[in-house]
């Protein structure tokens, strides 16, 4: 297995905030529009900072925008909120980003990024995506602060108590920062959760190894783009082909009548590995010996992407497969597959590969008898 981390802190853009903490602790201290200016100023530092970045950091650019915008407006109208409520104004005004993009994110992300260069789109979605859990959650975090200022109120409290401190000093920035606390605790927790997790290829149509991705069935079940190879064993006894039905718990396909052996490669090991791993775990017993590669082959349709290996395995008995007969396994005849064909009992995968399979099988029997 091959531990690593598979999301890094750039996919915390919670961090597009820092400008708007910076600007709501330094207007307890100096006028409004120079705590607009200051975390303006930082927020086209961090922009500047970022233009390498593939990402588009969707918060920190409406957080920095925002913010000169404030500073323009308190340049020609001066303005100081009364009772020092100035935290709560900055608050209440840079929660507008993260709205707009909840709003709607959904909405322009997709028709952007297919109007987008083909090297772009990802980067488009995945900013996207990223962007509107940071805004969501930051989100949850003021109306929570908005509903215990709505308490204090009903209660009554005097403005210089320390609840109030907490509530319209303290409170504002803390909900970004704790924002930015949570999302960064969530990607912690992922990038452990996937420590002991296998990797999976990501290959061209010849097999070539491309990229990788985690054996996480989300992410390969959501995946519709990506080449995944697999291995698939038919197993042979007496001439007949040994059939059960698939999981339902399988991605594609649960419950059709399928060969008894599939797996995905894992990262790092071949074919021939990955058939011997797959066939050991189904018939922990059986002799391997027959074990052979037959053809590779591309399969796509609208739930599937996949490079398909297909093995074979020749047993001179049913012992093996008794193991397997309370999952409804049994033998098949070829001609009685043959004669099913098409009529919605076998898996998308043996209907493609029957034929040519067959013909291996019918071969071997053939000189066997010899």
């Amino acid at each position: 297995m091959i531990r690593e981390m598979v999301l890094s802190s750039k996919y915390n853009f919670s961090l597009g905030f820092v400008p708007a903490i910076v600007a709501i602790v330094a207007g307890t201290f100096i006028a409004p529009v120079y705590a607009a200016c200051m975390g303006g100023g930082i927020g086209l530092v961090f922009c500047f900072m970022s233009r390498r970045q593939a990402l588009p950091f969707f918060l920190l650019y409406g957080t920095t925008v925002v913010l000169l915008l404030l500073s323009v407006v308190f340049v020609l109208f001066p303005y100081s909120p009364p009772g020092n409520r100035l935290p709560i104004l900055f608050e209440g005004i840079l929660l507008l980003p993260p709205l707009l993009l909840l709003a709607l994110g959904n909405r322009w992300v997709a028709p952007a990024s297919a109007n987008a260069a083909a090297h772009r789109q990802h980067s488009l979605l995945q900013g996207a995506e990223a962007a509107i859990v940071s805004a969501r959650i930051v989100f949850i975090l003021a109306l929570i602060h908005g509903l215990f200022l709505l308490l204090a109120w009903l209660a009554g409290h005097p403005v210089d108590g320390k609840i109030d401190i907490m509530l319209y000093k303290v409170a504002p920035p803390g909900v970004f920062a704790m924002a930015i606390l949570l999302n960064q605790a969530g990607i912690v927790y992922f990038n452990r959760r996937l420590k002991r997790v296998a990797f999976v290829p990501v290959v061209n149509t010849c097999g070539e190894i491309v990229g990788k991705k985690p054996l996480l069935s989300t992410i390969l079940r959501s995946d519709k783009e990506a080449v995944y190879p697999i291995v698939r064993i038919a197993v042979t006894v007496y001439g007949m082909l040994y059939l059960l039905p698939r999981s339902q718990n399988c991605l594609n396909e649960a419950g059709k009548t399928d060969l008894p052996v599939e797996s995905f490669l894992i990262y790092g090991e071949s074919v021939e590995q990955a058939a011997r791993r797959a066939a050991r775990h189904v018939f922990p017993k059986a002799s391997l010996s027959s074990l052979c590669f037959n053809f590779k082959y591309y399969y796509h349709d609208d739930n599937s992407n996949r490079l398909v290996y297909l093995f074979l395995l020749e047993l001179d008995n049913d012992a093996p497969l008794l193991t397997l007969h309370q999952a409804n396994g049994k033998l098949w005849p070829i001609g009685q597959i043959s004669r099913d064909l098409g009529k919605g009992y076998f898996s998308k995968f043996l209907e493609q590969e029957f034929e040519p399979l067959k013909e291996i099988i019918c071969t071997r029997e053939k000189y066997r008898e010899f």
